[in-house]
Protein backbone atom coordinates (compact mmCIF):
# COMPACT_ATOMS: atom_id res chain seq x y z
CA UNK A 1 0.00 0.00 0.00
CA UNK A 2 1.41 3.45 -1.15
CA UNK A 3 -0.36 6.66 0.69
CA UNK A 4 -0.45 9.79 -1.42
CA UNK A 5 -0.62 12.72 0.92
CA UNK A 6 -2.08 15.63 -0.82
CA UNK A 7 -3.15 18.22 2.58
CA UNK A 8 -1.03 20.72 0.98
CA UNK A 9 -2.72 20.02 -2.31
CA UNK A 10 -6.20 19.53 -1.99
CA UNK A 11 -7.16 21.17 -5.15
CA UNK A 12 -5.97 18.24 -7.57
CA UNK A 13 -6.66 15.54 -5.17
CA UNK A 14 -9.74 14.06 -6.78
CA UNK A 15 -8.70 14.71 -10.06
CA UNK A 16 -5.25 13.09 -8.97
CA UNK A 17 -6.38 10.14 -7.06
CA UNK A 18 -8.79 8.87 -10.78
CA UNK A 19 -5.91 9.23 -12.67
CA UNK A 20 -3.58 7.41 -10.94
CA UNK A 21 -5.95 4.84 -9.82
CA UNK A 22 -6.48 4.48 -13.14
CA UNK A 23 -3.20 4.35 -14.66
CA UNK A 24 -1.92 1.74 -12.20
CA UNK A 25 -4.81 -0.08 -12.47
CA UNK A 26 -5.29 0.37 -8.54
CA UNK A 27 -7.65 0.02 -5.63
CA UNK A 28 -7.85 3.58 -4.26
CA UNK A 29 -9.08 4.61 -0.96
CA UNK A 30 -10.06 7.85 -0.09
CA UNK A 31 -9.33 9.95 3.14
CA UNK A 32 -9.87 13.80 3.72
CA UNK A 33 -6.37 14.98 2.93
CA UNK A 34 -4.73 11.69 1.60
CA UNK A 35 -5.14 8.41 -0.15
CA UNK A 36 -4.44 4.86 -0.57
CA UNK A 37 -3.49 3.02 -3.36
CA UNK A 38 -3.41 -0.95 -2.98
CA UNK A 39 -3.40 -3.90 -5.22
CA UNK A 40 -6.96 -5.29 -6.40
CA UNK A 41 -5.17 -8.56 -6.85
CA UNK A 42 -2.67 -9.45 -3.91
CA UNK A 43 -0.18 -11.45 -6.58
CA UNK A 44 0.62 -7.41 -7.63
CA UNK A 45 2.45 -5.29 -5.55
CA UNK A 46 2.33 -1.38 -6.20
CA UNK A 47 5.70 -0.05 -6.32
CA UNK A 48 6.51 3.76 -5.24
CA UNK A 49 8.11 4.76 -8.12
CA UNK A 50 5.04 3.43 -10.01
CA UNK A 51 3.12 5.94 -8.31
CA UNK A 52 5.29 8.55 -8.97
CA UNK A 53 5.81 8.31 -12.13
CA UNK A 54 1.81 8.55 -12.08
CA UNK A 55 1.60 11.88 -10.20
CA UNK A 56 4.76 13.49 -12.58
CA UNK A 57 2.26 12.25 -15.53
CA UNK A 58 -0.68 13.64 -14.18
CA UNK A 59 1.13 16.92 -13.52
CA UNK A 60 2.31 17.38 -16.77
CA UNK A 61 -1.03 16.53 -17.94
CA UNK A 62 -2.24 19.34 -16.13
CA UNK A 63 0.55 22.06 -16.67
CA UNK A 64 1.58 21.85 -12.64
CA UNK A 65 4.94 20.27 -13.13
CA UNK A 66 6.88 22.69 -12.13
CA UNK A 67 4.77 24.19 -9.56
CA UNK A 68 4.65 20.55 -7.42
CA UNK A 69 7.81 18.87 -5.54
CA UNK A 70 7.30 15.20 -4.44
CA UNK A 71 8.47 14.25 -1.48
CA UNK A 72 8.98 10.23 -0.57
CA UNK A 73 8.83 9.09 2.79
CA UNK A 74 8.82 5.81 3.69
CA UNK A 75 5.50 4.40 1.73
CA UNK A 76 4.26 7.69 1.74
CA UNK A 77 4.88 10.13 -1.12
CA UNK A 78 3.90 14.19 -0.10
CA UNK A 79 2.71 16.60 -2.41
CA UNK A 80 4.35 19.79 -1.78
CA UNK A 81 3.53 23.42 -3.93
CA UNK A 82 5.73 25.38 -4.73
CA UNK A 83 5.27 28.96 -4.66
CA UNK A 84 4.10 31.17 -7.72
CA UNK A 85 1.58 33.03 -9.20
CA UNK A 86 1.55 31.05 -12.21
CA UNK A 87 0.45 28.24 -9.94
CA UNK A 88 -2.44 30.31 -8.25
CA UNK A 89 -4.02 30.61 -11.41
CA UNK A 90 -3.52 26.67 -12.31
CA UNK A 91 -4.98 25.59 -8.88
CA UNK A 92 -7.83 28.25 -9.19
CA UNK A 93 -8.82 26.72 -12.80
CA UNK A 94 -8.80 23.35 -11.50
CA UNK A 95 -10.68 24.32 -8.53
CA UNK A 96 -13.51 26.04 -10.49
CA UNK A 97 -13.54 22.41 -13.03
CA UNK A 98 -13.92 20.88 -9.63
CA UNK A 99 -18.52 20.42 -8.95
CA UNK A 100 -18.09 17.08 -7.71
CA UNK A 101 -19.59 16.72 -4.13
CA UNK A 102 -17.90 13.96 -1.90
CA UNK A 103 -19.72 12.77 1.66
CA UNK A 104 -17.34 12.24 4.15
CA UNK A 105 -17.91 9.75 7.56
CA UNK A 106 -17.82 11.58 10.55
CA UNK A 107 -16.17 8.53 12.47
CA UNK A 108 -13.69 7.34 10.14
CA UNK A 109 -12.96 9.74 7.10
CA UNK A 110 -14.62 7.23 4.44
CA UNK A 111 -15.61 9.13 1.62
CA UNK A 112 -17.82 9.13 -1.06
CA UNK A 113 -19.97 10.73 -3.91
CA UNK A 114 -23.39 9.32 -2.99
CA UNK A 115 -25.19 10.38 -0.07
CA UNK A 116 -27.06 6.88 0.33
CA UNK A 117 -23.93 5.06 0.48
CA UNK A 118 -22.70 7.42 3.04
CA UNK A 119 -25.98 7.08 5.03
CA UNK A 120 -25.68 3.09 4.91
CA UNK A 121 -21.58 2.72 5.84
CA UNK A 122 -22.55 4.97 8.56
CA UNK A 123 -24.62 2.64 10.21
CA UNK A 124 -22.09 0.44 10.73
CA UNK A 125 -20.88 2.33 13.02
CA UNK A 126 -24.12 2.23 15.52
CA UNK A 127 -23.82 -1.71 14.74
Amino acid sequence: MITVDCSNALAIKDKLLVFVADKLEALPILKSYKFILTSIDDSQIIKKSDVFSAIEDFLKSVNLSSNFELIPIRDTIKIKPLAGKEMKKNLEKLAEKKKELFFECTHCGFMTQYEKEIQTHRLVHYI
